[in-house]
């Protein structure tokens, strides 16, 4: 009888234990306050021109560091470096990546340029999360 009742208990203990857990959910979202030392030189993009008349940002760079919203959390992200590589930037820290690749950006003079096209990648480790395209503009001097 104990060793049924030892069976059964290793039985039930493997198969809870092989339970795969569930997804985490990443839910990407707009939002307006970006701090202060980032206003300077930047970029700013949105997922349509509602929001940028709003001023709803999916996310903002000052080129060395962007800031996105994931679950209601502002989470910041570096790069080594924040120029365009083949129409292509790219920002991480220890848990997400994010790449931008751009569409030509339209300059407007110097120092400013329209973002007409563009598609945001966002992984969680190895696993793409999100994935839209968006609009923007940049500022203080083209990439």
């Amino acid at each position: 009888m104990k060793l049924i009742l030892l069976i059964a208990l290793i039985l039930t203990t493997t198969a809870s234990n092989s339970q795969k857990k569930p997804n985490p959910v990443f839910n990407v979202m707009a939002f307006t306050d970006v701090p202060k030392y980032m206003e300077l030189c930047g970029e700013n993009l949105f997922l349509n021109k509602q929001d940028e008349k709003s001023r709803k940002f999916i996310c903002y760079t000052d080129y060395s560091q962007i800031l996105i919203c994931i679950n209601s959390k502002l989470i910041m992200l570096n790069t080594k470096d924040g120029s365009l590589k083949n129409h292509t930037r790219s920002f991480f820290n220890k848990d997400y990546t994010m790449v931008i690749k751009y569409d030509p950006l339209k300059p407007i003079n110097a120092e400013n340029y329209i973002v007409t096209g563009a598609i945001i990648t966002i992984k969680y480790h190895s696993k793409i999360i999100w994935t839209k395209s968006v609009i923007g503009g940049g500022h203080c001097g083209t990439p």
